[in-house]
């Protein structure tokens, strides 16, 4: 690691849960039966941005290694995160929510508002 370069850590943890039957009820996962952690002490090099905010659907960038969203306010409607040029959005933020990760430099990461919102972020290569 050069003089230049940074690092992050970040930490996640879920609890797995799943649907039994059908309705609206979900139970802690019995194959699993506790809360997933992890953490990475990931190392970005000098192309590390400060906080970039959006407030629209916007395009982040390519060639990313490390990305982190986190949804600061929400007036209304919803914010969602797509790492397939918005062809998908599998992830929905709350406000307050941040998503942090690793991810493929093929990845390319889409921030889709609607409605009223903020959301800060920042990436590294």
């Amino acid at each position: 690691m050069s003089a230049g370069d940074k690092r992050v850590l970040y930490r996640n943890h879920c609890v797995p849960q799943e649907q039994v039957g059908s309705g609206n009820r979900y139970y802690l996962d019995s194959d699993c039966g506790r809360k997933l952690t992890g953490e990475n002490l990931y190392s970005l090099g000098s192309n590390t941005t400060a906080t970039g905010t959006l407030t629209s659907t916007n395009a982040i960038g390519t060639t990313l290694d490390f990305i982190a969203v986190t949804a600061t306010s929400i007036s209304s409607g919803t914010v969602y995160l797509s790492l397939d040029n918005g062809t998908t959005q599998v992830i929905e933020l709350l406000e307050g929510e941040c998503f942090a990760s690793k991810i493929a430099s093929g990845a390319q990461p889409v921030v889709t508002i609607s409605g009223t919102a903020t959301v800060d972020y920042m990436t590294g290569t």
